[in-house]
């Protein structure tokens, strides 16, 4: 039960009508007779002096009766509704408190008084206006309600669902009661039971705007588009200003294939918020996915300036700086996102590439070594750290962690990955095996990459020939987009410029 803005301008349309009518019925004064101005040249006889007319006595204009109660109620209403489109919403929320206590019969007003605080951030000025007014009131479910709205913003989950669980056992058909356990559901990801709990909503309330939000976001999930984009479309109508209702759309319409339409949406969702990162970052993965690479840029870039603590505009804008040869820049951003959200481990991987190409050995190893934390099934990850180690002229070291971690790759799975580090801990001079392995090998992306490593090997091993005809067979089966790739093409320009 969002408290939205229609429903407060709803009350002051009606508190303005009220006022209107209490002006009716107030008499105009009476027209004065305008004033004589000329004299006449001579005097006139007294019989011929006209006879005086009557000149009525000015009425005063009757005193207004004083407002009734409601009118004043109504008066009260509309200037609070003023205050709200000046965005003076703490004021706004203070007029609400007098308004509850001058009409305590009117249980709305804590309601809208508790909203205003918490739409301003005054989480605790909000829970103590509804737990005063469920301390007396204990049946307002509206206050209930919003109360567990304010501890789900206090990020007190289990409060909040104890609130809506509250509320559906006294009104089990409480449409939204029903869409907020709908969205406690989808966000634990059992789409089933929030489809259910949407479906009680809107059972009740066709038109209830977050239940069709919801239920449209588990079809889009079960890849039930055209589904999805009619209840998106019957949101629209219903709030055409909620510009998350045109995000939702807008992945819809990609999913379809209708780019245009999706990209519009997009446009207006921005239109109407500003200042919405989440929104820079669709339209620019957007443009990403269309070839409009600049303008993908700029969109990331305006996401990081309105929120720099959010890490997914620095991941697309470090691929796009990746792509286009800006390594430093690139760096620098995928650091940050390790900094941002260590959990998103794909950035440590693209940190230890870009310092490969860059030849920062001490941080290809840091990086490589935590990608590897994260993920038993990236062996390669292991072969890299010592591989920077080796580079890094610490060999002792990078033998030491090879007889460390051989047991961690399975040899029956990865049989080339566990040969290439049994060479890096053996320091070996020759690698039948591991020839033969890469020479019958069909993937070819593992082809080429496992022929990358031999050539960093050999190179560091100062056999720069022998490194550049390992590395030059790896760029010769052309696995564009693969990280082996990219470090190969800079192990190589360092072996050519070495000469």
């Amino acid at each position: 039960m969002k408290i939205r803005p229609a429903t407060i301008k709803a009350i002051a349309t009606l508190a303005a009508s009220f006022v209107i009518f209490s002006c009716a019925g107030i008499p105009e004064p009476e027209p004065v007779p305008p004033a004589v101005d000329t004299v006449p040249e001579t005097p006139p006889t007294p019989s011929e002096l006209p006879v005086a007319p009557v000149v009525p006595r000015l009425v005063e204009p009757p005193v207004p009766p004083e407002l009734t109660a409601e009118e004043k109620e109504a008066r009260e209403l509309a200037e609070i509704q003023q205050l709200i489109g000046e965005g003076k919403l703490t004021e706004a929320a203070g007029r609400f408190g007098t308004l509850a206590r001058n009409w305590p019969e009117n249980r709305e007003y804590p309601v809208l008084q508790a909203s205003l605080l918490l739409s301003t951030g005054e989480l605790d000025a909000a829970r103590a206006v509804m737990k005063e007014e469920l301390g007396t009131y204990p049946d307002n479910l509206r206050a209930l309600f919003l109360l567990g709205q304010v501890e789900r913003f206090s990020g007190n989950q289990r409060a909040f669902q104890a609130s809506i669980e509250a509320i559906i056992k006294q009104d089990p058909k409480n449409p939204e009661a029903n869409a907020a356990m709908g969205d406690i559901h989808y966000e634990g990801r059992n789409y089933t039971r929030a489809e259910q709990a949407y479906a009680r909503a809107l059972e009740t309330d066709p038109a209830h705007v977050e239940a069709l939000v919801g239920i449209a976001r588990v079809q889009y999930r079960r890849d039930a588009m055209k589904s999805a984009l009619a209840n998106l479309d019957k949101a629209v109508e219903l709030e055409p200003g909620d510009p998350l209702i045109y995000l939702d759309r807008s992945r819809v319409l990609y999913q379809l294939g209708k780019y245009a339409e999706s990209e519009a949406d997009l446009d207006h969702s921005i239109e109407l918020a500003p200042d919405s990162s989440w929104a820079y970052v669709e339209r620019g993965r957007l443009y990403l996915d269309t070839g409009r690479i600049d303008l993908a840029e700029a969109d990331f870039d305006r996401s990081i300036q309105i929120d720099p603590d959010y890490f997914l505009p620095y991941v697309y804008r470090g691929s796009i700086y990746e792509n286009s040869g800006r390594d430093t820049q690139a760096l620098a951003d995928y650091i940050k996102v390790t900094r941002l959200y260590p959990d998103y481990w794909y950035a440590f991987e693209s940190v230890g590439v870009l310092a490969w190409r860059l030849g920062d050995w001490r941080l290809v190893h840091e990086s490589f070594t935590k990608a590897a934390s994260y993920s038993n099934n990236h062996p390669e990850y292991h072969i890299l750290v010592a591989l920077g180690l080796m580079r890094s002229g610490d060999i002792r070291a990078a033998r030491d962690y090879a007889s460390k971690n051989l047991p961690k790759i399975d040899r029956t799975k990865y049989p080339a990955h566990w040969l290439m580090l049994r060479l890096i801990f053996d320091q070996g001079t020759t690698a039948s095996e591991l020839e033969l392995r890469i020479g019958s090998e069909k993937i070819l992306d593992l082809k080429a990459g496992m022929l990358f490593y031999m050539g960093a090997y050999w190179a560091t091993r100062d056999l720069p020939q022998l490194g550049a005809k390992y590395l030059g067979l790896s760029l010769d089966l052309q696995r564009i987009g693969t990280m082996e790739r990219r470090m190969a093409e800079a192990e190589l320009a360092r072996l050519q410029k070495s000469k």
